[in-house]
This record gives structure tokens, sequence and C-alpha cells, in this order.
């Protein structure tokens, strides 16, 4: 039999394919445009199907966060994989078997005891299989990587290329401090300051013979990129493949564009408080937005109730108001379904064991996340 939206239990989260196909093909057609090598994250959904999508079925070149991923990738055939996150030792021996495994696997170093870390696992390398290094660098967002415009970045270069079981396989740099940024003017002068520092070391890396592609990513300077991206090699954005409220404020997205939502039921009326309750609290949608909005700001979007407002959550509960005038509660009798845009789609996603793909009010799959670390 076949299951609409309505028939499933909530709270659960729910996809809608047809925008996801769109914001991947948009995101594909944005790099053919500007000659840009696509290595999408995979990090905000971990699943077979979105990935699918990401790569136009190629099942070639994704970065991951976690090993994880990496290796429920590897099993489904995926291939050109970068573990975007610091490399450690506690890493080495599962990034082993990954190399035995792919043709092409990848890790980061964004220090220099990640590249010493390699270098004491060289007697460990499969036959005929060197490290295959991307450097991650610090444009000022201030998280992980070199600093972009230190000598250190420079010398770790140097030692890779120098190193008969390393190579260089580009450089990475994540614009995280675009997510901070509501205006145009100042996201495009984001943009072409970070391009322009990349511009800057590989121009250094070439004064001393090193050649390796260079990208950068986050989901709104890849959603609107500026023409100096032209200059470098690679994309690498994640969020946009289901988009969220966040995005949509930072105009990386329409409303339109949003693909993943929570869907919740009223579960309770409280009218002398002018409240209806529901089953979405945080476990269903993440504590994200609650703190970066301001009180009298939505931190969440209930889709087609421009007048509702999420004030709060417990643990499975979540709370809301009429934004003017009083709540007529008879107007939500219980069971009445709301969908609820996310701030943030990475964290609400991860609230989730089963994504319910529909397309309409037709589910049509389930993608399932991998889990773990």
């Amino acid at each position: 039999m076949a299951v609409k939206l309505s028939d499933l239990e909530t709270p659960c989260f729910v996809l809608d394919i047809n925008r996801v196909e769109q914001n991947a093909k948009r995101m594909r057609d944005t790099c053919e445009r500007l000659k840009l090598t696509l290595r999408p994250h995979t990090k905000t959904h971990k699943t077979l199907g979105a990935a699918l999508l990401q790569t136009g079925g190629s099942k070639r070149c994704i970065a991951v966060s976690t090993l994880a991923e990496a290796e429920f990738y590897a099993s489904q055939g995926f291939d050109d994989i970068l573990l975007a996150h610091p490399i450690t030792d506690s890493k080495i021996k599962r990034c082993l078997n990954l190399m035995k495994e792919l043709e092409n696997f990848h890790v980061f170093v964004s220090d220099s005891a990640g590249l010493s870390t390699l270098k004491a696992h060289e007697a460990d390398l499969p036959p005929a299989k060197v490290w295959s290094i991307v450097i991650e660098v610090d444009a000022g967002y201030g998280r992980t990587g070199f600093d972009i415009a230190g000598q250190e970045v420079i010398d770790a270069a140097l030692s890779i290329t120098e190193s008969a079981k390393m190579t260089l396989s580009g450089v990475y740099c994540h614009c995280g401090d675009s997510y901070s940024i509501f205006s145009k003017k100042d996201r495009e002068t984001l943009q072409s300051k970070t391009v322009g520092l990349l511009c800057s070391l590989e121009a250094r890396f070439n004064k001393l013979g090193i050649s390796c592609p260079f990208g950068t990513g986050s989901t709104p300077t890849c959603s609107l990129p500026i023409s100096q991206n032209s200059k470098l090699s690679e994309f690498h954005p994640g969020n946009y493949i289901f988009y969220d409220y966040e995005q949509y404020l930072l105009n990386a997205c329409k409303e339109s564009d949003i693909a993943g939502r929570v869907m919740t039921r009223v579960i309770a009326h409280k009218p002398e408080k002018g409240m209806i309750l529901v089953d979405c609290g945080f476990t269903a949608i993440s504590h994200d937005g609650i703190a970066q909005r301001l009180p009298e700001d939505d931190f969440c979007l209930i889709q087609g109730e421009s007048n509702l407002k999420m004030i709060g959550m417990s643990q499975e509960i979540g709370k809301i108001v009429a934004k003017l005038g009083d709540l007529d509660c008879s107007q939500y009798p219980i069971g009445t379904i709301f969908f609820i845009y996310p701030y943030h789609a990475c964290a609400a996603v991860a609230m989730h064991q089963v994504f319910y793909v529909h397309s309409g009010d037709q589910v049509v799959d389930k993608w399932t996340p991998v889990k773990g670390w």
C-alpha cells in the first residue's frame, strides 16, 4: 500500500526529492560554468541517495567528515574520497585499510602534528601506495588549518613534495565565517579576500615549483559565487543539498529551495497561554538557531504559517504561539500537521535515524544516514 506523508509517525524528517535534485543539479551546473571541480561534502546528509545526486551518479570525488562515512561510501562503490578532518594517530589504521580498498583516498593535514603522524606511519603504507595529502589552510575563520600567510604551510608543502611516500593532492579552505555575514557586499568582500589569499599562497607555491589544485567551500559562497572563484580549481560545499532557514537568511537560497523539513503534529492546547504544543522538541530539530537569533526573531520557519512562531522547546515538545493577536487553538485541532524548516539542516538531520523522501504527498523512498565516527 502506498504511504503518504500523513501516514508517517511524528516527529520525522522529510525530504522533497524534487528540491534535492534541483539543488544538486544547480551546484553541478555552477561548477561546470566556472570550470571548477565539484567535490561535494556529504556530512550534512550522510546518505547514499543524496551522494549519488551530488556526484551526478559518478560515485567519484566526494569529501566526508568521518571515517564511518568514508567506509560506508567505499562499500557502495564510491572512490576518490577525501577525509576532510584533521588526521590523528587514532585514525591511521582505518585510513590504511581504505587505501587498500580505494584507488584514491586522501587525508587532511591541518598542522605540523598531522604531518608528523603520517610520516611516522610511512612504513605501514600498502605496496605502491603513498599518502595523498590535502593541506587545510585557515584564511581567517579561526577553526583548523595552517595560517594561510605563514611559513609553516610552505614548510609542510615542501616536506610533502620532497618525500617519496607522500604526494600533495590539494589545498583546502573552508569559508565558515560566511555563515555570519548577511550582507551581499560584505559576503562578496569576504569571498574576494579569501580567493586573493588562496591565489597568493598558490603563487608562493609556484615559485618553489609546487603545483596542486586549490579549493574553497561553504554553501553561501558556493551558492553565490563571484567571478574570482574561477581562479580556483575546486568547490566543496555540503549543506546546499538540503539548504535550511539559515541559508535562506543568508540569501544563499529561496524558501522554495529548502528540501528538508521536520514534520510534527499538534499534541495539546494551552488556550490560557495562547499556545499550542507539538511533538517536535530539540531531539527532533536541535537547539541550533535559538542562540544565534534574537528572542523576537524566528529560529525556524513553520511552512505556510506566517503568523505562527515556535518560541521554545523541551526535549520532545515544542511551544508555538501567534506572532500577532490571540491564537485561536480551535483552528489547529489535535493532530494538525506542521512542517518546520530547521535553522541548521546538518544539526536537525543528526537527530533522525531515517529520512522520508517524498514527491508531493507520496513517500517514494527512505534514506538511512550512516552514523558513528
